[in-house]
């Protein structure tokens, strides 16, 4: 990596003023070409891995028939949830102590479309692709609930610790001179660099170096050592670039544990890049979400009340809580406020950070509920913010 020297002060003198052009110190080697991606290492014996994945949003697998699979041409393993190696289930990224049981990056329990559940290691990646599309799953399927408005999704589960109320809201709302309520839906959305997820693992004895562009090092080379059950310094995580993460290269995810797997059994390096597709899927996205805005004010548009209520979407088998109350609360200057949040489960992988989790929604509601507030009063809408500004955060 190239090393640049950057000039550090202030803008009085005159060398980076304030909304001056400022040159990255990777986009040199980005643009020219230069610089080299973590999946672009050339190492010797290097094996591919491609994955499997279900074809089904719900239920089981039922059987996998590798045959075909193994006798294709090149290929050195097929690994189902029956013949990977078994690991640990490691620590979540609060460093919360796991609970004792294994952990299996390759799924018989299926709770999304697109879940791992194979995957096949050859000599090319030609030879990888090929005998993928051989692998045969079969599955018993069972009633899938799609997304938020699917009826059998229901209110969800109450997040206490996102509750935040002052005054009596509701009763100042159905007194206020004006009232505004209304509905804001996000739909889930997907960070999608344009580097693809990938890396490459290489087993050196109980040393395990993986080349994986990462927003968080020690966070991810943490989760891999805890995974494997080596010492967090015999794990080496090298991110010489990163093409775009946008909150998705921060943890290490399932795709990364199937590679050091296949690489450990091997006793070759193993590189595994995700396709575009399996991007929505390998990894969560902002969450889908539904909030409800209401605002009492009086006729000069000053608030009185604001009622917010939220909804975002989780995986059937873990929890994102996109704190969509984030923002409402401390925007505008209220006497009564009352914001509370439920989590739906949902058959999708489960949600993760993306640039400025809650906020982003959050904004998103409170905002669209003023502009409508200043059309109903008719004031404008910078002068109705300005008359509401919050001197002080509650």
């Amino acid at each position: 990596m190239t090393v640049h020297n950057i000039r550090h002060g202030d803008a009085s003198d005159g060398a980076e003023a304030v909304g001056g052009r400022l040159s990255r110190v990777d986009g040199p080697a980005k643009i020219t070409g230069v610089a080299k991606y973590a999946v672009e290492q050339q190492l010797e014996g290097l094996a591919y891995a491609v994955l499997v994945e279900s074809t089904i949003a719900s239920g089981k697998v039922r059987a996998i028939d590798t045959k075909a699979a193994e006798a294709a041409p090149g290929v050195l393993q097929v690994l189902t949830p029956d013949t990977i190696i078994s690991l640990r289930t490691a620590a979540d990224w609060f460093g919360t102590p796991p609970p004792d049981k294994p952990y299996c990056p390759l799924a018989r329990d299926i709770t999304f479309s697109g879940q791992h559940v194979a995957a096949v290691v050859a000599e090319t990646f030609e030879q990888a692709v090929a005998a993928a599309a051989l692998v045969k799953v079969g599955y018993d399927e069972t009633p899938s609930i799609v997304d938020l408005s699917d009826a059998k999704a229901g209110d969800g589960i109450p997040i206490d610790a996102m509750t935040k109320e002052w005054g009596d809201a509701q009763a100042a709302f159905a007194s206020a001179p004006v009232r505004i309520c209304a509905a804001y839906n996000t739909p889930r959305e997907y960070q999608a660099p344009m580097e693809p997820h990938g890396l490459i693992a290489r087993w050196e004895g109980d040393q395990l170096t993986v080349w994986e562009p990462s927003q968080w090092l020690d966070g991810m080379a943490r989760t891999y050592a805890e995974w494997f059950g080596v010492p967090f310094e015999n794990v080496r995580l090298v991110s010489p670039y990163i093409g775009g993460g946008f909150g998705s290269k921060a943890l290490a995810l399932s795709h990364g544990a199937v590679a050091a797997s296949a690489a450990k059994m091997l006793g070759r390096p193993v590189r595994l890049v995700m396709t575009r597709p399996q991007t929505f899927t390998g990894y969560g996205g902002r969450a889908a979400t539904r909030q409800t805005v209401t605002i009492g004010a009086d006729t000069q548009g000053k608030i009185q009340s604001i009622v917010h209520r939220g909804v975002n979407e989780t995986s059937i088998d873990g929890m994102w809580v996109e704190p969509l109350g984030s923002v409402t609360s401390i925007m505008y200057a209220t006497p009564n406020f009352s914001s509370r949040q439920n989590v739906v489960r949902v058959n999708s992988v489960v949600p993760g950070a993306m640039r400025a989790p809650g906020e982003n929604p959050s904004a998103f509601g409170i905002e669209s509920a003023i502009d409508e507030l200043a059309y109903e009063v008719g004031i404008d809408p910078l002068e109705i913010r300005l008359r509401n500004y919050a001197e002080q955060d509650p």
